[in-house]
């Protein structure tokens, strides 16, 4: 999606922001380190199924992304391509942002010595952000507001999920945070506000699908304030990063029907029936 659409979306989804939805099932806890939130995660984890790792197309399961095997030559203080979990390492998400891009925190062994957990785009984090898992961190650049399209893994194919969920780090404002999700079909599957966290601790919140449909699109409005040196770090601006991606196996949409197809199909059983009626 380009830009100007994912900014419309966003938009859209803040407008309908902490409406639920009666078809969805949400999971979601907070707390000051990982231990506080692990049952929840791994509570989501057991709805989605089996983790089916890397490439492949499978029937069912999950998918997860804890960003700390990507590569140096793709984290800070280098972009990672929104495509990276599709091409590179295939798990069937692309991202997209209307910023200029997206950023993979450093490890403690890079050989470029980038300072850890975003310390390197602002001295001001340093003890901020924590892990859930160890060490990498994940954000959008130039934008709070970032998009997960869905595709079988490795292909253009669209596809869609049962369920996403994220770890998220320092979450301090309520209703500042928050994942809105998309059906195939395109209509609305709600926005939920992520549970604040306290200065420095760790969110949860993952969301399924409680009826046939799957979400094919998911918005993240991470914080209110965007990450980097120029902004402010006062008690208005929450900056949050994020950590684990947990999502359902990505299943190819099989397309609805057109009206104008079921129309035609319509009109010619009609016509059927009026030529057996004329021949007897």
């Amino acid at each position: 999606m380009n830009k100007i659409n994912l900014t419309v979306a966003a938009l859209f989804s803040a407008a309908l922001f902490s409406t639920g939805s009666s078809q969805a099932a949400v999971v979601s806890s907070s707390g000051a380190n990982a231990a506080a939130i692990q049952a929840d995660v791994d509570t989501f984890r057991a709805l989605l199924g089996v983790n089916n790792g890397v490439g492949g197309s499978f029937a069912s399961g999950r998918r997860e992304i804890n960003w700390d095997g990507v590569p140096d030559s793709f984290s800070s203080p280098n972009n990672l391509p929104g495509n990276f979990f599709n091409s590179n390492s295939p798990r069937g998400v692309v991202f997209t942002t209307a910023g200029s891009g997206f950023a993979v925190s450093a490890d403690s062994s890079n050989p470029t010595v980038t300072a850890t957990n975003f310390v390197n785009l602002n001295a001001g984090y340093a003890g901020l952000f924590q892990n859930f898992s160890p060490e990498r961190l994940f954000t959008p650049l130039g934008s709070n507001v970032m998009q997960v399209e869905f595709f079988v893994p490795g292909t253009s194919t669209p596809a869609a999920v049962f369920g996403f969920g994220a770890v998220f780090a320092d979450v301090n404002i309520a209703a500042g945070t928050q994942i809105s999700l998309f059906f195939s079909d395109g209509s609305f599957g709600g926005a939920f506000a992520v549970p604040t966290s306290g200065v420095g601790g760790l969110s949860f919140l993952g969301v399924t699908s409680t009826d046939t449909r799957r979400y094919s699109r998911v918005v993240i409005t991470s914080g209110n304030t965007v990450i980097g040196a120029s902004q402010n770090l006062t008690a208005n601006a929450d900056v949050v990063v994020m950590d684990d991606f947990i999502y359902g196996e990505p299943t190819a949409v099989v397309p609805e029907p057109s009206s104008i197809m079921l129309m035609s199909g319509g009109l010619l059983a009609f016509a059927a029936m009026l030529r057996k009626r004329h021949s007897r």
